[in-house]
């Protein structure tokens, strides 16, 4: 059990430490941020771990990742956001890529979409505001709201390109039947 235990906290471990560098190092720009490789990473994570640890994986494995980007204003939504990404995946299945996790990648991309729609919203708001009155009176104004519509593209485009890595990775790792040799069952 101990040994189990031990295996899945190292993994852990180095698939948030492969989250950051892959998402902070391999970026293909976009309209209004970037493609990376982090988020199918996190994918991986939530089919071979158990839900709470892959949740932290891919909290802290982004969130990271934004720090050392110079995204400091993104680091909590990033945390929230990808700590969710975990939660629709089953690490449960023989196989990494499978109906549910098939399906899990349109969740993920609805989670990324709207969460960092509403991440933006909130940054916007705050950058026009000078205390918390004005805070929410910004929030209920319709120019946060109408100016994060621009991130739709760009965290589409990301969640696409996230579901086709995690199905090329996943179908990699299945083949080689990564899964069985390190999860035991």
């Amino acid at each position: 059990m101990k040994k189990n235990v031990l295996r899945q906290i190292i993994l852990a471990s180095l698939l948030a430490a492969m989250t950051t560098v892959l998402t902070y190092y391999i970026k293909i720009p976009t309209i209004n941020g970037y493609i990376h490789v982090g988020d199918s990473v996190i994918y991986i994570a939530a089919c071979l771990l158990p839900t709470p640890l892959a949740m932290l994986t891919g909290a802290l494995g982004g969130m990271f990742a934004d720090l050392l980007g110079g995204y400091t204003m993104y680091a909590l939504p990033t945390f929230i956001i990808k700590s969710l990404l975990a939660v629709a995946f089953t690490s449960t299945a023989k196989k990494i890529v499978n109906k549910r996790n098939a399906l899990a990648t349109g969740i993920g991309a609805i989670i990324t979409v709207v969460g960092y729609y509403f991440s933006e919203v909130i940054i916007v708001a705050m950058t026009n505001a000078s205390d918390f009155a004005q805070f929410k009176t910004e929030l209920f104004n319709v120019v946060p709201w109408s100016a994060s519509v621009a991130t739709f593209p760009g965290n589409i485009v990301q969640a696409v390109a996230s579901a086709v890595i995690f199905f090329i990775l996943g179908t990699a790792l299945d083949k080689s039947k990564v899964k069985q040799k390190i999860i035991k069952y």
